[in-house]
């Protein structure tokens, strides 16, 4: 029972997490990448580079390393190909592969940031609010309705530096909030139910990533995390962005469907994603149990280099 983690980069930590979590159940973790070579492949079980997902064949290029390898589970890690393996998800069933992403519709909301505040308002979730340009007052927060890792995301001092934007249709306008930001990362079985919730400040960030993460006890923030991620219907681990407000309370920022960059952190802390979801994957119903979690666990990210 092999794992195969897609556009697998520098993600070593996550390739040696899923070692871990196959090896009890004879399987290994296998990388792909565009790239002949990369970081996480030089720690995985095998390293396959592939073609671009949009390609000709790389879809069956895909079917055919997981049936010549024994693949049964299929990790993306990078959100420009989720919407390929949401499209496929099926294929790849059929073919006795899971693949941790959930359906197109719920990947259409999570990865459009109106939506996806929309979405969880209608059940009683809150986002950071939308504001008027206009009428709102300075200091603004703007950033685009799609797109990942912070890009694009910047605070507006005055109507000038407003109006170089030029036309906002494509933008979303927010208070510009101080409130202390969260990750929260989230279990899902495979049907859409809430397994745990593990909450992470975020002390040092760099272009939308923790570079210093705390795991903190927020009882409140973890159990509207888990009430968000059956509204949406997410599967697997999902990386979820909050600012804790002290006059609004709770506002949801957005959701990434996969495993975040500092993801690690809750996975050493207790909550075992991998582990469990392989354990699902092969029918143990007490990864379902949530998993006492060390709390005050602070993670510090740096780089290494590796030789070879």
């Amino acid at each position: 029972m092999n794992v195969l983690i897609t556009s697998a980069a520098a993600k070593v930590l996550l390739v040696q997490a899923f070692q871990h979590a196959a090896a009890p159940h004879g399987g290994k973790a296998f990388t792909a990448d565009v790239a002949e070579t990369c970081a996480a492949g030089l720690f995985s079980d095998r390293h396959f580079p592939v073609k671009r997902i949009d390609a000709p064949g790389a879809l069956e290029e895909l079917f055919d390393i997981c049936a010549a390898n024994a693949v049964r589970l299929i990790v993306p890690t990078r959100d420009g190909e989720l919407p390929f393996f949401a499209r496929h998800k099926a294929a790849f069933a059929a073919r006795g592969v899971t693949v941790l992403v959930p359906d197109e519709a719920c990947l259409a909301v999570c990865q459009d940031k109106r939506r996806f505040g929309e979405a969880i308002s209608a059940v009683g979730l809150a986002a950071i609010p939308v504001v008027d340009p206009v009428a709102a007052a300075f200091p603004l927060f703007v950033r685009p309705a799609t797109g990942a890792g912070g890009r694009g995301a910047m605070c507006v001092e005055n109507a000038a530096a407003l109006a170089t934007l030029g036309a906002l249709d494509d933008l979303l306008v927010h208070p510009f909030i101080t409130a202390p930001e969260y990750s929260i990362d989230l279990l899902m079985d495979f049907d859409g139910r809430a397994l745990q919730a593990v909450v992470r400040e975020r002390t040092q960030v760099v272009a939308g990533e923790s570079k210093i993460t705390t795991v903190v006890d927020h009882p409140v923030l973890a159990a509207l995390t888990l009430k968000l991620g059956e509204a949406l219907g997410l599967v697997g681990h999902n990386t979820v962005q909050a600012f804790d407000d002290p006059q609004r309370g709770p506002l949801f920022i957005e959701v990434n469907p996969r495993f975040g960059g500092a993801s690690n952190c809750s996975i050493e802390a207790g909550l075992q994603s991998p582990a469990r979801i392989f354990a699902l994957l092969a029918g143990d119903e007490t990864a379902r149990a949530p998993r006492p979690i060390r709390h005050g666990l602070t993670m510090y990210r740096y780089a290494q280099d590796v030789f070879a």
